[in-house]
């Protein structure tokens, strides 16, 4: 099945201006659906300035799929230094079994234009608690996550809590057999995803490759 239909399209594009940890993207959409976007610093009152021009070139743009690699699709939107990259997997084991879930799939993002380089986010299929603590486990290293419910930004998402450990994240990814990650509903659920990391190096040069630093 693909992963982007209309409905994901529009939901990857309100992720992309939704919250890292370490910077508060805010989003407002108006009935031509063109993205205005605020940064604001976390623990200030100072709201930076960015380029929304990217954002909306990128939002008017068709996501353009690059290739895949074993369980890992690339996808790019825009031209330029305004494009967007991103790489995203669906589990490959979902537990509990029975439990009725939205989209599922881990991504990696490059944006240039803002430099954001190995954004590690999550679509979890559901409301997270705002009680969870949601985390990625490769090998025997853990990597906690911030859900959108704590972020007030979308909450079936979560995004890598310390932006330091992105490339320690990915480091151990491209080393690695596979991700765990754990969240738990807003009903109490705690689910476990496995995503097998089978083609991810590939799939990250691939990625660098369409989005190198700028």
């Amino acid at each position: 099945m693909e992963l982007f239909s209309d409905a994901n399209y529009d939901a990857f594009m309100s992720r992309i201006s939704a919250t890292p940890s370490h910077i508060l993207y805010r989003t407002l959409q108006n009935l031509s659906r063109l993205f205005l976007a605020i940064i604001m610093a976390v623990g200030s009152l100072t709201i930076l300035s960015v380029s929304t021009e990217s954002l909306s070139q990128a939002h008017a743009a068709t996501p353009e799929k690059l290739g895949t690699f074993r369980y890992w699709r690339i996808y790019q939107l825009g031209s330029g230094v305004n494009k967007v990259c991103y790489m995203l997997s669906e589990p490959v084991e979902k537990l509990p079994r029975n439990v009725r879930r939205g989209k599922i799939y881990f991504s990696i993002m490059h944006h240039p234009a803002n430099s954001v380089r190995n954004e590690a986010s999550v679509s979890i299929g559901y409301p997270f608690s705002s009680k969870s603590n949601p985390y990625a486990r490769v090998g025997t290293d853990s990597f906690d996550f911030d859900s959108g419910v704590q972020m007030d930004a979308d909450p079936s998402w979560a995004w890598l809590r310390n932006p330091a450990h992105h490339d320690r994240l990915i480091d151990m990814m491209k080393r690695g057999n596979q991700l765990v990650f754990k969240g738990t509903s807003a009903r109490g659920t705690l689910t476990t995803d496995t995503y097998s990391l089978l083609g991810f190096s590939k799939a990250l040069a691939r990625l660098n490759q369409a989005c190198p630093p700028v």
